[in-house]
């Protein structure tokens, strides 16, 4: 998986600092709050949700949700019309 730059200089700050880098990442919102109980109850915990959160939100991933993949039709060598079954003999067997 490759990091934009931005993102590498999150997990740096998420190692010293894990609640500026969620808040950085994310915003003012449940996982930076989420992140500050963490960072309370002990730095390592903190830390692992911090970096948790850097390598979710990842700036160069492709969000299938958010239509981030293009699909190309497949080329095919089907046949146009289909037959299914046994041919008519007019009646010959």
């Amino acid at each position: 998986m490759t990091y934009s730059t931005r993102d590498i200089a999150l997990f740096v700050v998420a190692f010293f600092f894990s609640p500026l880098a969620v808040l950085i990442k994310r915003g003012c919102g449940v996982d930076f709050l989420i992140n500050i109980c963490l960072f309370i109850f002990g730095a390592l915990p903190g830390i692992i949700h911090g970096f948790y959160i850097i390598h979710k939100y990842n700036d160069t991933f492709e969000d299938l949700e958010q239509g981030g993949l293009g699909y190309q039709p497949v080329p095919s060598d089907e046949p146009t019309r289909v037959v299914y079954g046994a041919t008519h003999d007019n009646g010959k067997l």
